[in-house]
């Protein structure tokens, strides 16, 4: 987020904004957790754009084990980002690598 808009900047970004820049742009989003499948709005933008998402299924972490846990799943994640289109949102964690998750869009 701060090299995209700035340190200054990045934190008054609204989450829908970001995400669809990011995915209109090819990006594949790294999140810290899993709030952004479940907040109606973001999973609308997610939908919508057919945004690639992989995000922490803890969001207790600290920084240092935010980093190990994409670590250890970086091929997981580059693979499933090549193989499959979006919309998607991925949980990711350690001990059982990815797994889908539902988003809060489109309503039931």
């Amino acid at each position: 987020m701060d090299e995209r808009y700035g340190k200054s900047v990045s934190q008054k970004i609204p989450d829908t904004h970001w995400i669809e820049e990011a995915a209109l742009a090819g990006d594949v989003l790294l999140c810290k957790d899993l709030a952004i499948a479940h907040n109606p709005l973001e999973a609308q933008v997610i939908y919508m754009t057919s945004a690639r998402v992989f995000a922490l299924s803890r969001a207790d972490l600290t920084g240092l084990d935010m980093a190990q846990w994409y670590a250890a799943n970086e091929a997981k994640i580059a693979a499933a980002a090549l193989r499959a289109d979006g919309p998607y949102v991925m949980s990711v964690n350690p001990s059982y690598g990815l797994r889908r998750v539902t988003l809060a869009y489109p309503p039931d």
